[in-house]
């Protein structure tokens, strides 16, 4: 029997992550085997973490986007296979990464046509980031949004707890004036308004068949290349209880502070230890917690797992989260036993299949 895969894209901080394991969890509670592979350009991801720690059959790809690194996702998909046999694998891309229907769900549908079928494409869309500042292309931040929305064939405009349904009319309308055939599901992970349709769609046996669309892969690079991409660890041993809100809220306000808040594309942080584990993100000036697990406070072996996208030079950006995290450490009387990282600029996507209407014919 082939296996689904379901590809769930958006942009940085659209809430891809919250939706995929809130659709995870409910699908196992129906009974059904699920399994999740994230995707990063760098490694120490903190929503893989985020997915294990709900118990959920998660792998990652790092290194690169799905369509660069696509061997290694069809590794992972097979592995997952061998491992647990899902009935459904849900992929979450980066979300700087789009050509999704060319680069991975073509190869998915031509070349590995016996093994898997593709659901259609949902690409998640931060409302009140729609709101305001719009889809135009004219941006290079802008340029990506709007081209996945352009491939997009169910958008999630997720976030809708946080607009008017005055607003949600007008973005519907921006979304059909850039796509008019994509199919637009307002959702909130809030008050669960949509969550339903969405599960149908990936627990439906529709599949994708809309075809590839065109981009400049010139711009593309550019606008990946404009995003510092910071991704840390810090690990403390034997630490006294502290306030794990307290710590997070601290990090990201400090990272903040020496941005503006339309540079924020997302910034995450999740600290996992012996007693409780958290994950809160800021997106642009919005900070939010993300999901908790036990008691506020934090002791024993703490790992904490950083991840910053943000319109900056790597070696700024760098700078910046290391100060913000030692400096909030210190503050609080916690010494790290250990802290690695690493930051830069994505490469030039570089894609392993790219295969159009004409080659899927």
């Amino acid at each position: 029997m082939k296996t689904r895969i379901v590809i769930i894209g958006g942009f940085l901080g659209a809430g891809k992550t919250t939706l995929i394991t809130n659709m995870a969890n409910a699908m196992i509670k129906a009974g059904k085997k699920i399994a999740i592979i994230m995707n990063d350009q760098g490694t120490d991801l903190v929503d893989s973490q985020y997915s294990c720690n709900q118990g959920l059959e998660t792998c990652d790809v790092q290194g690169g986007c799905f369509c660069c690194q696509f061997p290694d996702f069809i590794h992972d998909a097979k592995g997952l296979i061998k491992k647990v046999n899902p009935e459904i694998i849900i992929a979450e891309p980066v979300g700087s990464c789009t050509d999704l229907l060319a680069t991975v769900i073509g190869p998915l549908k031509v070349v590995y046509a016996d093994s898997f079928t593709v659901a259609p494409l949902i690409i998640v869309l931060d409302a009140s980031r729609a709101l305001n500042e719009g889809l135009s292309p004219e941006s290079l931040r802008g340029y990506l949004r709007h081209h996945q929305i352009e491939e997009a064939e169910y958008v999630a405009l997720s976030k809708a707890d946080l607009v008017t349904k005055g607003d949600i009319r007008k973005i519907t309308r921006t979304i059909k004036e850039v796509n008019k055939e994509a199919r637009v599901v307002p959702y909130s992970s809030v008050t669960g308004e949509g969550f339903d349709r969405i599960l149908a769609i990936v627990d439906s046996g529709k599949t994708s068949n809309r075809s590839p669309k065109d981009i400049d892969y010139d711009l593309y690079a550019k606008a990946e290349a404009e995003l510092g991409w910071y991704n840390g660890k810090v690990e403390l041993k034997g630490a006294k209880s502290f306030d794990a809100y307290d710590l997070i809220t601290r990090i990201l306000r400090r990272i903040s502070s020496e941005y503006s808040s339309g540079e924020i594309a997302h910034a995450k942080l999740m600290l996992v230890s012996d007693t409780n584990a958290v994950k809160m993100s800021q997106v642009g000036p919005n900070l939010s917690v993300d999901g908790v697990k036990g008691s506020r406070n934090a002791e024993g072996n703490v790992a904490l797992y950083i991840n910053a996208r943000i319109v900056s030079s790597p070696e700024r950006l760098k700078d910046s989260v290391r100060r913000a995290v030692k400096d909030v450490l210190l503050d609080m009387g916690l010494s790290p036993n250990q802290f690695k990282d690493d930051c830069f600029s994505p490469s030039p996507p570089k894609p392993y299949y790219r295969i159009t209407k004409k080659e899927e014919a």
